[in-house]
């Protein structure tokens, strides 16, 4: 357990450091017999392969990336029962010695009773496999996502891993999106075209960060996709619109 002396860590420096590196719950037993429950950092290892229970590092921007690509696939594949598509789901592979994983965002393809609430995708159970996994850089944890996840998705025949990642570096922002796909059984990167775009061959979709926003783009028509909350705003829009033109104009003419 890691211990924070009084006098060099506040409570404010505890909070953030939970918040960066996640937590799970321990129980001690104090020296008067009651039982004490505390919230403990994760380790790298746990980071890598949680537990049911653990709390993973979260940010406003790791929500804001994560979710909308979960909202954009959702609707994407909202009409293929054969489509699922999971956000912070334990994964548990079918590989002897492999732990499980719990992506930010993943799709599986080829799945049966897609409305069936799961705690957990078991590969074994399901007879397919995540093919696409996104998952937003934890600073605390950037070796553990950009470099040992490379090998372990490659390992558990991920088709494509696609990593979001935004940092501080000199006083600018930086921001990626890295991809590789499997090749032969060996991860090769994703070569992003001239505008910086990653082509996600799996689900048909180009992915870039702009300003600290995924955009995330139809592959076939270069349409860029809207998340739901932007679509309501578009349709509230259109409907003051049109709600205007029939204070000044009337109704709308038939169509014949």
């Amino acid at each position: 357990m890691v211990s924070y002396p009084a006098s060099t860590t506040t409570k404010n420096d505890r909070s953030t450091e939970l918040a960066e590196r996640g937590w799970k719950l321990v129980t001690e037993l104090q020296a008067d017999g009651k039982i004490n429950t505390v919230q403990v950092p994760l380790t790298a290892e746990e980071f890598l392969h949680p537990q049911e229970g653990f709390h993973l590092p979260n940010s406003t921007f790791h929500d804001d990336i994560a979710g909308h690509a979960k909202d954009i696939l959702t609707r994407r594949y909202a009409n293929n029962p054969t489509v699922g598509v999971y956000r912070d789901l334990l994964v548990e592979w079918d590989i002897p010695g492999q732990k499980d994983h719990c992506p930010d965002t993943f799709v599986a393809f080829g799945i049966s009773n897609k409305e069936q609430n799961r705690s957990k995708f078991i590969v074994a159970n399901e007879g397919v496999r995540p093919a696409f996994v996104l998952e937003v850089v934890s600073p605390r944890y950037r070796k553990e996502d950009r470099e040992i996840k490379v090998t372990q998705y490659a390992r558990t025949k991920v088709q494509e891993y696609i990593i979001v990642d935004r940092r501080r570096q000199k006083g600018e922002w930086v921001e990626e999106v890295l991809g590789y796909r499997l090749t032969k059984g060996t991860y090769q990167p994703i070569t992003p075209d001239s505008e910086g775009r990653i082509y996600c061959e799996t689900v048909g979709l180009l992915m870039s960060l702009q300003s600290g926003c995924l955009v995330i783009e139809d592959a076939n028509t270069g349409e860029r996709l809207l998340s739901s909350l932007e679509l309501e705003q578009q349709a509230a829009e259109m409907a003051t619109l049109l709600e205007r033109y029939r204070e000044r104009f009337g109704e709308l003419p038939d169509k014949e």
